[in-house]
């Protein structure tokens, strides 16, 4: 099998690298994320895919972030102290992204493929998380297999792919019920886009907001100063990170964590 004309992943990451791009691996281990690997308690190994966020790599990933997204972005979480080597790697595969996709689509199909097969010998389901630190449409990405064109999602079938964004058309779109069937997405609230919250709340879509609070009944009284006529189901997305278990029309509550704990701009609700 060919995936853009690379039989191995070895070989589309000497493409990558002969591009000026020597990246390793594109999807972090399911163990690298406190969060993500919790979703090893539902039965699912994810790997997540962190680029660098906004237009820090010189290439826009994240179109609707706003000022408080991007002052609050897990790209700050983690130890200070290997910052600048994540920084420099979120770089490099964001720019090879847009510099030399066939290469970065090949190598992350062969890596998914790698991931099912690590999950099934562990008896689990096959998680991938795409927009770990971006907001891209990889539910139109497409790979060549063989000579065939197919859609990525289309192709792992049976892999469970899930992500947040704040883009309100894909949110929609998934609420309407017009995205892969293995995709799963949930909307995130900032400090500017409460109209298209309860649009897609009322659609029938899911929401995450950050909360400074972290007892059930704090974030549900901050939740209804802010939406005083709303008041849907409110689940701990600290638990896990697996959202496609999530019931439809809830409200994901994460806790501050790195530069967001220091939020003033209202992207945390207090």
């Amino acid at each position: 099998m060919t995936i853009n004309g690379f039989a191995t992943a070895a070989a589309a990451r000497r493409a990558l690298r002969d591009a000026g791009f020597p990246i390793g691996s594109l999807l972090a281990s399911p163990e690298s994320n406190p969060k993500v690997a919790k979703n090893a308690k539902r039965g699912v190994m994810t790997a997540p895919l962190h680029l660098a966020p906004f237009d820090l790599s010189g290439y826009q990933v994240c179109p609707q972030a706003s000022a408080g997204c991007a002052a609050a972005c897990l790209h700050t979480a983690g130890n200070p102290a290997y910052m600048a080597q994540k920084d420099a790697s979120r770089k490099a595969k964001t720019q090879a992204y847009f510099k030399a996709r066939p290469a970065f689509m090949a190598l992350l199909a062969f890596e998914i493929a790698a991931l099912v097969r690590k999950a099934e010998k562990a008896g689990m389901q096959a998680g991938v998380r795409l927009n770990a630190t971006s907001d891209l449409p990889w539910e139109r990405r497409t790979i060549n297999v063989d000579g065939r064109d197919v859609l990525l999602m289309d192709f792992f079938a049976g892999v469970e792919f899930y992500d947040y964004t704040k883009v309100t058309k894909r949110a929609l779109a998934w609420a309407r019920g017009d995205m892969p069937v293995n995709y799963h997405l949930t909307f995130s609230r900032t400090e500017g886009n409460d109209a298209d919250v309860s649009r897609v709340l009322a659609a029938g879509g899911n929401v995450a907001a950050v909360f400074f609070a972290k007892s059930a009944p704090q974030q549900a009284a901050a939740w209804q100063r802010a939406f005083p006529t709303s008041m849907p189901i409110i689940i701990d997305g600290d638990e896990h990170d697996f959202r496609p278990v999530d019931p439809k029309g809830c409200v994901v509550a994460l806790k501050a964590k790195g530069d967001a704990k220091r939020d003033t701009s209202g992207f945390v609700l207090a």
